[in-house]
């Protein structure tokens, strides 16, 4: 009974020391895991361990190098040089009409709409001109034109184009048409007759009303008729210097 016992007692005491032994490994283990977390890096301890309430601290990183074609810089165009030096600027020459351009006269009458075009030789004093100072010329043209102009029934006129082998004017009439009768009046002193409707005119003169006699005067001062177109040139004719 008592080597019974003994062996009893022995294995109790075996299997208490295993059971120890096991116990112990365990705490090791987790006494032993919980020294390499403390002393391993932060950041492989927060990867081993996910859910943790320490965060990475972030990292700054060297910003991106630019691509090479932001770092182009664009250069101004006064600033740009070619091989043999600065770049020269482009000077703009106006164009002018000479000798040799094509001067196109068109004639239109406003009352009808018909067109008459015709090619003349370009006066010398439009020679070496350029647009700006050809559309001058032709307004100071329009705002006094000849007195055998304003016979014909000019009106006015527009420069259609302008090139240095071609211009073309058009010029804008109100043709003076045959009139039964005519009125004679004074505008400045000089005589100036009108048509039957009293608006349009038929002919400027160089007349002056103050050359004529005194009860001439009178009449075309109070507008005087004349029957026909016949009486109006002998009129015409009497006083004309």
């Amino acid at each position: 009974m008592r080597r019974t016992r003994t062996k009893g007692q022995r294995i109790g005491i075996f299997s208490a020391g295993l059971l120890l032994c096991g116990l112990m490994g365990m705490t090791g283990g987790l006494l032993g895991a919980r020294l390499a977390q403390r002393y391993q890096p932060q950041q492989i301890r927060q990867e081993t361990l996910p859910g943790t309430l320490e965060e990475t601290p972030e990292i700054s990183l060297p910003e991106a190098a630019p691509r090479w074609h932001n770092q182009v810089m664009e250069t101004p165009p006064e600033d740009v040089e070619d091989q043999n030096g600065p770049a020269s600027q482009v000077i703009s020459i106006p164009e002018t009409v000479n000798a040799e351009t094509e001067y196109i006269l068109r004639e239109k009458d406003l009352l009808n709409g018909s067109e008459v075009e015709t090619s003349v030789k370009l006066p010398d004093m439009y020679i070496g001109m350029n647009r700006e100072q050809f559309v001058a010329a032709m307004e100071s043209y329009e705002a006094a034109p000849p007195l055998s102009e304003k016979e014909r029934g000019f009106v006015s006129l527009d420069v259609l184009s302008f090139a240095p082998s071609r211009v073309v004017v058009q010029m804008n009439y109100r043709y003076v048409q045959p009139s039964k009768s005519f009125y004679v009046v004074a505008i400045n002193d000089l005589i100036v007759v009108y048509k039957e409707d009293r608006e349009t005119v038929y002919q400027y003169t160089n007349i002056r009303l103050s050359h004529l006699p005194e009860r001439l005067q009178q009449e075309i001062i109070g507008v005087k008729y004349i029957a026909d177109e016949e009486r109006l040139y002998d009129f015409l004719e009497n006083y004309t210097s």
